[in-house]
């Protein structure tokens, strides 16, 4: 099995005794290990070279540093053009804190589930786990629940598996630092792609110092994901929202079923408009036909059952008009994602 997987190691001024640890123990039994120097500081230069020469893996250099996830990119696109046999690639970090089993463990599950996004979870409530890291899990993964009704353990994880196929979708994401990881799995929820979960061991090695995450720096650049996702979901929406009251009220006989049905079908175009112009490079560009024909479906179906609904909220039982499209629109929303949902898990 272990010529059939590919290992990459992001590494920017990596803890060389750790690093030097970890290809020791890679070398008795991985012939294909690809390593990106990420910018790292010139005097790290003979170590890399050394590493090169003594370990006969790949190097590959960003001449400055531009990120883990640029980093990760990189191997994606250098692996598949020059490892044609391997069929799972597997990211883990340079510092040795990765268990080898644990990393074939989601090299299997990869190679078994090659539709999916394998990723190694730790378990945050160990004594030995930094309260930075404890904390920074929780807001995230609590974070991603909340936009995203998915539940996933380890959001921040740096031990993830992929099959070639899924890192030909995931190599033209956007963001080159720790968001990208983070992006990774907006886009697997946004289109479907299962994320597998493997328990693998919670291992620090001094308090994790040797981390080049930075807490505040990159915490801001990972949560600035959660808000742009999110205003690129409400701006469409409230735009939506305007332009069905403006036209609403200027129609010459606004309280007929065709006034509020049509009205509704203007916003909601301008709303699907504006959702794929907003969406476009992150999710609707890397979708198949089929999916986004799906979207569409979807988007036709809850505007013509909105415009009736909304109708019967307003003229019949005379509730307020905007409390009555907001309603409508929340609920028919839940309705068709959990109905579409039941029906993709149900195909999977």
């Amino acid at each position: 099995m272990n010529s059939e997987i590919l290992i990459i190691i992001p590494s920017y001024d990596p803890p060389i005794e750790l690093f030097e640890k970890l290809l020791n123990k890679l070398k008795e039994g991985f012939k294909n290990v690809l390593i990106i120097n990420d910018g790292s500081d010139a005097k790290y230069n003979d170590f890399f070279a050394n590493v090169e020469k003594k370990y006969k893996y790949k190097l590959l250099k960003h001449e400055y540093n531009l990120g883990k996830g640029r980093a990760i990119k990189t191997a994606y696109s250098y692996a598949l053009d020059n490892y044609q046999n391997v069929k799972a690639y597997v990211v883990i970090d340079c510092d040795n804190q990765h268990d080898i089993t644990d990393m074939i463990n989601c090299c299997q599950k990869a190679i078994e589930n090659p539709n999916s996004l394998v990723i190694g979870v730790r378990d945050f409530e160990l004594d030995n786990v930094p309260f930075k890291s404890k904390a920074g899990n929780k807001i995230t993964r609590n974070m991603f629940k909340w936009l995203f009704n998915y539940n996933i353990s380890d959001t921040q994880t740096g031990l993830r598996a992929v099959s070639p196929m899924i890192a030909k979708k995931l190599i033209s994401l956007s963001g080159d630092r720790y968001n990208y990881e983070l992006k990774c799995l907006i886009y697997c929820c946004e289109n479907n792609i299962p994320i597998v979960e493997v328990p693998i061991k919670t291992i620090y090695i001094d308090n994790n110092k040797e981390s080049r995450f930075n807490p505040v720096k990159d915490s801001i650049i990972i949560y600035k994901e959660f808000i742009n996702y999110y205003l690129k979901l409400a701006i469409p929406y409230i735009t939506s929202l305007i332009v069905f009251l403006i036209i609403f009220y200027c129609w010459n006989s606004p309280n007929d079923l065709q006034a509020i049905f049509i009205t509704n079908i203007i916003s909601g175009i301008i709303a699907i408009i504006m959702h794929i112009v907003f969406n476009y490079k992150n999710i609707y560009i890397h979708s198949g036909v089929g999916d986004n024909v799906i979207y569409l479906v979807k988007k036709i179906i809850k505007v013509i059952i909105a415009g009736i609904l909304i109708y019967v909220l307003y003229n019949i039982l005379e509730l307020n008009l905007l409390f009555s499209k907001v309603f409508v629109d929340i609920i028919l929303t839940l309705i068709i994602y959990l109905l579409f949902q039941k029906i993709t898990f149900k195909n999977n």
